[in-house]
C-alpha cells in the first residue's frame, strides 16, 4: 500500500490465539510456536485472497543445527508455557480509530479489484527484501570464527527463487474436478509467473 506500518489496520484485520496440540484425546499447550496470528473470520472479504499451505510436510529436511556459542549463549529454556490468552488479544480497534481506517480499507479493495492476491504480497515481501537476504560466499558450516566472508553481501532473490517461496507458502487453487489451476501473481515491475500443474515458468 506504500504506507508505514499501521497498527490499527493490522489489529482490525488480524487476531492472535493460543496454539494447542491434541495428544491421546487431550489438548496440551504447545511448547514451541505457542501462539499464532490469523485473519479474523469476519474480515476475510477485506483482505486479498491468500490460501496458505495447510501442510508443512518435509520441513525437517531443510532444518539445521548450530552450535550454542559459549561466548554469546542462547537464553536457557525455562519451560514456561503461555497457559491463558491475554484479554488484550481479543480487543478490537476503538470506534474512533475504526472510522479513520475507511480510506485504507477502500485502498485495499481497490488493490483486490486490480488483481492483487496473497501471492503478490508474499512476492513483494521477498523481492523488496523485507527480511534481509544474504548472498553467501561460504556454506553455513564453513562460516566459523576467522573465516573470510569476502563476497558475502545483501542480495536479491532470483525470480525463480521467489516463485519457489510462493509455491511453498501457498495452497494451489483447484477446479471442481480437483485439477490444479494456473497460479499467477501480479506485482508491478516484476515478471509474471505461472504454475501449471506442478511446473513453474516465468
Amino acid at each position: 500500500m506504500g504506507i508505514s506500518p499501521h497498527f490499527d489496520l493490522w489489529q482490525y484485520l488480524f487476531a492472535i490465539n493460543l496454539v494447542k496440540r491434541r495428544v491421546r484425546g487431550q489438548e496440551l499447550h504447545a511448547p514451541v510456536g505457542c501462539a499464532n496470528i490469523h485473519l479474523r473470520n469476519n474480515r476475510a472479504g477485506a483482505y486479498p485472497l491468500m490460501r496458505l499451505s495447510t501442510s508443512n510436510k518435509g520441513w525437517h529436511s531443510q532444518w539445521f543445527y548450530v552450535k550454542n556459542d559459549a561466548a554469546a549463549p542462547l537464553p536457557a529454556f525455562i519451560g514456561r508455557y503461555i497457559l491463558e490468552a491475554l484479554g488484550s488479544w481479543g480487543w478490537g480497534v476503538p470506534g474512533k480509530a475504526k472510522k479513520q481506517l475507511n480510506d485504507l480499507l477502500a485502498a485495499l479493495q481497490t488493490l483486490k479489484q486490480r488483481g492483487m492476491k496473497g501471492s503478490g504480497i508474499i512476492s513483494a515481501y521477498h523481492t523488496q527484501r523485507v527480511t534481509p537476504l544474504m548472498s553467501r560466499a561460504l556454506p553455513l558450516y564453513r562460516m566459523v570464527p576467522g573465516a573470510s566472508l569476502d563476497g558475502t553481501a545483501l542480495g536479491a532473490l532470483s525470480p525463480f527463487e521467489v516463485e519457489q517461496r510462493i509455491k511453498e507458502a501457498m495452497e494451489p487453487s483447484r477446479d471442481d474436478a480437483g485439477v490444479t489451476l494456473d497460479f499467477v501473481y501480479l506485482v508491478s515491475g516484476h515478471p509474471q509467473c505461472v504454475w501449471n500443474r506442478g511446473t513453474s515458468t516465468s
